[in-house]
């Protein structure tokens, strides 16, 4: 039944190829953190310094996706995209070559951050256009299932040329790949990219929605959460760089499972917490575990509520915020991750020079706690209508 309703997801027109493109497009945010961390650690042997570089390209980030998505509405998604990846790529080469000085490596990181191409926002607002509102949820659900794959795929890549290269192989291989997977979603979903518009809703107005503030609050502590435990994994197996991506990917397994079991259905508030809660408990799991086997398994625990609720929260978003803004909409949301990205590697790099691997752990906890308790004070505040009953599209449209 489950995989059924993927299969016949795929099979409608252009979704298995924009799924794909945008999928390898996106591969270097799989890659991109730890290559900085593991080339800066490299570099100046300071795990506080790494995280900050990281961080930085978290900033960069933060700041310009939302100013990104919107400007793809107002000058074109082929122009912002290209122009980005260019400007990305430069940047991410800048940082193979800019050697130990702290100001250099930290401005590279804003540019590479703030030219990174605005794919996430663009290709989340496209979604409705592609399928019917029958199918949305499965694609959400598909796409968050599948991005799983870059956490799969990225951290064992990162760590292994990392150990057999060099530490600038994998910031190479981003910049590329960056190139060539923006070009090709470009050519797979020309027909489908809106006209030019100018949005009479003021830029930002959209933040005042609270199911959007809900998405931004829960993914950043949950992407917190999990950049904090790549952290510990790094510190504590750092000398095995193949055994740490492995373990890193371990979770992500757990997320991509979970994202095709449950991630197509409706969960509700309850089945959101619960879901954020199973993250919580799989590093509490980890932290407490004595062996490589129990860890790995703790680390698949804490992966399987990852996709569905992204999945939920996504879903709840797109169908209560207006398409005028839902560009936008998206951008704030994935501002929202890559701050809870950046200031989880930023933290738990400090903790870790101070307390080593378990530093960085408790940090994890704390963030991933937070992420499940999330909905819960957000519903103290107000119905949330997303969680709480299937809301009729047309009355969001």
């Amino acid at each position: 039944m489950t995989m059924g309703t993927y299969v016949r997801l795929l099979r409608m027109p252009g979704v298995l190829n924009v799924t794909a493109a945008q999928l390898f497009a996106r591969l270097p945010l799989g890659i991109l953190s730890l290559a900085i961390l593991l080339h800066v650690r490299d570099l100046t042997h300071s795990y506080a310094l790494a995280g900050t570089v990281v961080a930085s390209v978290g900033v960069g980030q933060a700041i310009a996706m939302p100013l990104t998505a919107r400007l793809a509405g107002r000058v074109g998604v082929t122009r912002t995209l290209m122009t980005g990846a260019v400007i990305n790529a430069v940047g991410t080469i800048g940082l193979v070559f800019a050697g130990p000085q702290a100001l250099l490596l930290t401005g590279l990181g804003l540019l590479t951050g703030a030219s990174m191409p605005p794919l996430m926002p663009i290709v989340r607002a496209l979604y409705p256009r592609m399928v019917g509102s029958d199918e949305v949820r499965a694609l959400f659900a598909l796409d968050t299932t599948a991005q799983e794959l870059i956490w799969v795929i990225g951290p064992v890549a990162a760590t292994f040329l990392a150990s057999a290269v060099t530490t600038a192989c994998p910031l190479i291989l981003c910049a590329a790949v960056t190139l060539l997977g923006t070009g090709w979603f470009l050519l797979g979903s020309r027909r489908l990219h809106p006209a030019k518009s100018l949005s009479n809703v003021r830029f930002g107005r959209v933040l005042l929605h609270r199911s959007l503030l809900l998405a931004m609050m829960a993914s950043l502590a949950l992407v917190a959460s999990f950049t904090a435990l790549e952290v510990g994994i790094i510190a504590a197996l750092g000398k095995d760089g193949v055994l740490a991506g492995a373990a890193i990917a371990s979770a992500s397994v757990g997320s991509l499972i979970g994202g095709l079991l449950f991630g197509h259905r409706r969960l509700g508030m309850a089945g959101v917490v619960a879901a954020l809660g199973t993250a919580a408990f799989g590093i509490v799991l980890y932290g407490a575990a004595d062996g490589l086997v129990l860890q790995f398994a703790a680390l698949f625990v804490s992966g399987v509520g990852f996709a569905p609720a992204m999945s939920a929260l996504y879903l709840m978003v797109s169908r209560e915020i207006v398409q005028e803004v839902a560009t936008e909409a998206f951008g704030w949301l994935s501002s929202a991750a890559i701050v809870g990205g950046a200031a989880g590697t930023a933290i738990a790099g400090v903790a870790t020079d101070a307390h080593g691997p378990r530093g960085a752990i408790v940090v994890s906890v704390v963030l991933a706690v937070l992420a499940a308790l999330s909905p819960v004070f957000a519903r103290v505040l107000g119905p949330l209508r997303g969680l709480e009953k299937e809301p009729a599209s047309a009355a969001h449209r």
